[in-house]
């Protein structure tokens, strides 16, 4: 009887502490495979463009920004003020994170770490997440299960990424040909962590970009880049992504 007892309590709690059962969706599988295949020979890339960051606290500022990146953790982001003269960079070269301020001439390096930029745009995104964004990509978990929604309030097609407990992990609104339009992040307790939303296209060299990405976090913070000049898989140099520390 202790025995059978014994077995009957384990299923059960095996049953208990085991992953919700869940079927497949083929199709929202398919999107995310087109999803992930979209520009994917274009892993490096220079241009020129417009940021403008803006938070509750601050208004909002704008640059003028020259920005080069390689897939997947090297990134650089120069920013100059309106009437001239170098404002800040942003970089990374995959082992450590910078931040140059050089009208106060400080310097600052960390050791790269999950390459969130978090204390640097106030965004939670990291350096391989916008480095996708900036070449027309959308980041997606690849340990999440995919589902395709409708809603009809909304007239939207959605396509739902979820965790191995069926909490909704990434939403992302899709037009009719399957496109992304927007997506939103949401951590483990089902906060948004930052939201998406891209505007305009243009097409260089085959590859199909945006022509502004708008990031928001949850707190109000904002990110408007805006990519102009666009050249891709251009040559880049190691040293790049190592910014000199500002003359005294």
């Amino acid at each position: 009887m202790l025995i059978l007892f014994m077995t009957a309590w384990l299923a059960g709690g095996c049953a208990r502490f085991s992953t919700p059962h869940s079927h497949r969706d083929l199709a929202a599988e398919q999107v995310v495979a087109g999803l992930r295949l979209t520009n994917a020979d274009l892993t490096r890339f220079k241009c020129v463009g417009k940021i403008t960051l803006s938070s509750p606290k601050q208004p909002a500022q704008s640059f003028r920004a020259a920005m080069a990146g390689q897939l997947s953790d090297r990134l650089r982001i120069d920013m100059f003020a309106p009437f001239g003269g170098s404002a800040g960079t942003v970089s990374s070269d995959g082992k450590h994170l910078f931040l140059v301020m050089h009208p106060s001439r400080e310097y600052y390096k960390r050791r790269f770490g999950s390459g969130s930029l978090r204390q640097m745009i106030q965004i939670d995104v990291s350096v391989g997440e916008l480095l996708e964004l900036l070449v027309g990509r959308i980041p997606m978990d690849s340990e999440f299960s995919a589902r395709l929604v409708f809603d009809e309030n909304e007239a939207q097609r959605r396509l739902i990424l979820v965790d191995r407990w069926g909490r909704i992990r990434q939403r992302i609104i899709v037009d009719d040909f399957m496109h992304p339009v927007a997506s939103t992040w949401f951590d483990a307790h089902q906060n948004p962590v930052y939201t998406l939303t891209t505007a305009g296209k243009q097409t260089i060299d085959g590859f199909v970009l945006p022509r502004r990405i708008d990031l928001s976090g949850s707190s109000g913070e904002r990110v408007t880049v805006t990519l102009d000049r666009y050249e891709v898989n251009a040559r880049l140099d190691d040293n790049l992504f190592i910014p000199a520390r500002p003359s005294s």
